[in-house]
């Protein structure tokens, strides 16, 4: 009996010993896997013209995540006549041994923001306190037999804040959250939900307000088949196809005025925008000024919206009082029931073809 008593110690640590050993074997099957799937990513957004490079990968996280750290990597991709830039120190991609159909992609350091191709040049340097992708992978993505696919994805952004070297202007977000998913009931199509808070845009837009916004959100479904950065003979087969955006909720918060509402956007057979809206607005004497100022609303069309708001807002004058307007964009005439606004200028999709010159 004694000494079977003294064999149970014995045996425990031989047992946590393989425990450890098949875990240690586990974590390098998994970090494998993870590699591959990683490469067969990148082999994936270059066949859809993206172009991305990076340095010599190291491994971290053992035992309790496995992460493979991509030094200096960069991603350049066309977003209609944009070249967009994104490089930095380091990129992770990590998943948890046990839960592995779940992996984020996290950037790490100064991270840079170019933009080039229609406007003048841009190039946008900083950090976040965090900022991270996370995605499910399609069932054996890890063997790289595919790519990580967006049901659900969620990006994650805090305290993001980058600089223009040459102008001194500066961009700045404390929060920013997305999702994309697929619809209920297998639809064809992907749901999207937007939320951000206090940001800071660049003083090259020329934004009202100074571009500052204290909160804007959206969640959209967009119906069919559509790529992420879809070029103009994606939209129009997208529109052949039926495609609609169902905007389900749209809110905007800067300086004195709050937009809300929901609707629903299409293309015409001549491939412009057309939809109607449900929008409700207050502070809207100060948005108009500032369309007006910019040039985007004529004097004469400004001070007939201010007219028709305050019609609709039952002759009130005090301009924080919301006024809901049931807006139309149609043969590009923007109107508020049916009173025409303003006419929008047309759209040419030739030019924002994915990877045109």
């Amino acid at each position: 009996m004694r000494g079977a008593t003294r064999r149970w110690p014995k045996l425990a640590v031989a047992g946590l010993a393989m425990l450890a050993l098949a875990y240690t074997g586990y974590w390098f099957v998994l970090a494998g896997a993870l590699e591959r799937g990683t490469w067969a990513w990148i082999e994936d957004r270059h066949r859809q013209g993206d172009d991305i490079t990076h340095g010599a990968p190291a491994w971290r996280g053992f035992p309790g995540s496995v992460q493979i750290v991509l030094r200096k990597p960069a991603l350049a991709l066309r977003v209609a006549a944009e070249t967009v830039t994104l490089a930095g120190e380091r990129a992770v991609v990590s998943v948890n041994p046990f839960a592995p159909q779940r992996a984020t992609l996290g950037l790490e350091g100064e991270q840079t923001l170019a933009f080039r191709g229609l406007t003048r040049p841009v190039r946008y340097t900083g950090t976040a306190e965090r900022c991270e992708l996370q995605v499910q992978l399609r069932p054996g993505s890890h063997d790289g037999t595919g790519s990580a696919i967006l049901s659900p994805a969620t990006l994650t952004l805090r305290a993001l804040a980058m600089t223009d070297a040459e102008t001194g202007e500066r961009f700045t977000v404390a929060a920013l959250d997305a999702t994309a998913n697929s619809l209920p009931e297998g639809a064809p199509g992907r749901r999207y939900t937007f939320a951000a808070k206090d940001a800071t845009l660049p003083a090259s837009l020329d934004l009202p307000f100074a571009g500052v916004v204290s909160r804007a959100a959206a969640d959209l479904d967009i119906g069919g088949n559509l790529p992420a950065v879809p070029s103009g003979d994606d939209l129009i087969a997208w529109r052949d196809a039926g495609g609609t955006i169902e905007v389900r909720r749209f809110e905007l918060a800067s300086g004195p005025v709050r937009l809300g509402g929901d609707g629903t956007l299409a293309l015409d057979r001549n491939g412009q925008p057309i939809g109607a809206m449900s929008l409700e607005i207050s502070g809207y004497p100060a948005a108009l000024d500032a369309l007006i100022v910019r040039g985007i609303v004529s004097v004469t069309a400004g001070l007939r919206m201010k007219q028709i708001f305050a019609v609709l807002a039952g002759g009130s004058v005090n301009p924080s009082k919301p006024v809901r307007i049931p807006l139309t964009l149609q043969e590009r005439v923007l109107s508020a029931g049916p009173i025409p606004l303003m006419e929008l200028p047309a759209v040419d999709w030739s030019r924002r073809s994915r990877g045109t010159s």
